[in-house]
Order: structure tokens, then C-alpha cells, then sequence
């Protein structure tokens, strides 16, 4: 696998890491442990922009743009996701790492822990859609999505996905950094269909041996509050967060509360026992 590193005029470095089926693009920046995170649906690395300048003071962030999305090349395929997580941590060299996801990328960070525990430091999801854990009280019409992209109306989903309670924000940078993602967005995905999700059945979360952080925005969905603090519940080493002031893409409304309670998780992390 081949990657070039070329320092951009601000703090990012990109390379990009060779999977099944083609390529993944990483952003990186900062010093310290590692920690990969994952985006959500529709999104790409920049999602976590809020977190570079504060987050890589202590940590070495790694940010791909997941199979299916952003510029990746590899096509999308959930099954495979978290070998291409354990794929790019084998080629930057991480023995061990964090990992941090949101949304669809929380249920990637899952299904990593599940299969590769050992490789894992510690493991933060923020809103984690859980229906082994909670009944699915959430609507998402991926058939009628799929039909507006195939039928060329690329246009009339965007609008229709940035009003859905899952993209709205409650900030104007929030606001500005989701419009500016869903721009980019193709939905190449739709078409060629990402494959099920993985299964996260409660008997593998409840053995789930690393720290974990459930975490979501005070204002995300009823159904995804309710999945956080069921993880909470079940993961044995697990602990709850509650964004304040800040709905589904939490790291984008409230990026000050975010990052200081990731920050002092990974300190606990740290700290504790292997």
C-alpha cells in the first residue's frame, strides 16, 4: 500500500490507504496516540474539522473518507468496513489505537470493537443507531432516496435530507459545514447498495472490553438518546454523555463540549489498566 503525505497549507496531511476494491483517501493531523474517526452518512472527513486544532493537541488524528463515500474509490460495502479501519491502522503502524465514530461510522466503530477488541484503546460512538438495543422509533426512507438519485434528482435529496431531524444543526458554522459535505455527495452509494449493516446483538455489546463512551447531542433524536444510554447500560465498561446545545451532528454544534468530553475520556483511557 502506497500513500504520499503532502502537507497542506494548514494543518492536514493527506495519503491514502489501499483496500478491497480500491482506495481510501486519510486526512491527517496532530501529535500523540492515535485516534481514527469515523463519519457519518452522506458525510466525509471534513465532519471533524471541528475537532482537528483541539483533539490533535493530544492525539494523532487519522479522518478517511469511508468506502462509497467522499472521495474514496473503494465502493461501499459496510460488511468490509472494519477491515479497511484495521487496514489503515496496519499501514500507519498503530499496534493500538482509539476510535471514534458518529452516526453510520459509530456502528463501523462497533463492529471493529467486536472483531478486533484488542487492537482497541478506547472506543467513542455518538449517535449509534442500536435497534438490538432499543425498537427502531426512527424513520429513514432509504427506498425513496434511492429512487430520487436514480432517477437523476440528485438536487431534490439533498434538500430533502438536509431538513430530516438527523442533519439539522444548531449553529450557523454547523449549519455551513453540513451544506458544504452534502454538496459533495453523489450517492453513488444508493446506487450500488452498501451491503447490511453489521450486527451488533446485545450478547457482543455487553463483552465489549474496552472503555466506551455513548454519547449523542441533547437535541439528536429521541431514538438515538434512548440507544446511547442503553450501550451505556449494556457495554460493562461504558460511560453516558449529553451534548449540550447540540442535535445529531454534535461535533459540529457544539464542538467546545464535544471535544472536552472526548478529550477527558481518552485521559481515563490513558490512565487505566490495559
Amino acid at each position: 500500500m502506497l500513500a504520499a503525505r503532502t502537507p497542506d497549507p494548514g494543518s492536514l496531511w493527506h495519503g491514502e490507504v489501499a483496500v478491497a476494491g480500491g482506495r481510501l483517501p486519510i486526512a491527517m493531523s496532530g501529535e500523540g496516540p492515535p485516534l481514527i474517526l469515523l463519519h457519518g452518512w452522506t458525510l466525509d472527513h471534513r465532519m471533524w474539522r471541528p475537532q482537528v486544532e483541539a483533539l490533535g493537541q493530544s492525539h494523532f488524528l487519522v479522518m478517511p473518507d469511508r468506502r462509497g463515500q467522499g472521495r474514496a474509490s473503494a465502493p461501499p460495502d459496510l460488511a468490509r468496513e472494519a477491515e479497511d479501519v484495521i487496514a489503515i491502522a496496519d499501514f500507519l503502524g498503530f499496534e493500538r489505537f482509539a476510535l471514534l465514530g458518529l452516526s453510520r461510522g459509530a456502528v463501523v466503530a462497533l463492529d471493529v470493537a467486536r472483531k478486533h477488541a484488542s487492537r482497541l484503546t478506547g472506543l467513542v460512538v455518538s449517535g449509534a443507531p442500536l435497534p438490538a438495543l432499543v425498537p427502531r422509533e426512527e424513520v429513514l426512507d432509504l427506498d425513496r432516496y434511492r429512487s430520487q438519485v436514480r432517477s437523476g434528482d440528485i438536487a431534490g435529496f439533498r434538500s430533502e435530507w438536509a431538513r430530516h431531524p438527523l442533519m439539522r444543526t444548531h449553529n450557523p458554522d454547523a449549519a455551513a459545514l453540513a451544506a458544504e459535505m452534502l454538496g459533495r455527495y453523489d450517492g453513488r452509494d444508493l446506487l450500488l447498495g452498501g451491503g447490511e449493516a453489521p450486527g451488533l446483538p446485545r450478547e457482543a455489546l455487553a463483552m465489549l472490553p474496552m472503555p466506551v463512551l455513548a454519547m449523542t447531542g441533547a437535541h439528536d433524536t429521541p431514538w438515538r438518546r434512548a440507544c446511547a444510554r442503553a450501550l451505556a447500560t449494556v457495554a460493562p465498561r461504558a460511560r453516558h454523555v449529553e451534548i449540550p446545545q447540540a442535535g445529531h451532528l454534535a461535533n459540529a454544534d457544539n464542538p467546545a463540549a464535544f471535544n472536552a468530553a472526548v478529550a477527558s475520556f481518552l485521559r481515563a483511557c490513558a490512565s487505566s489498566p490495559r
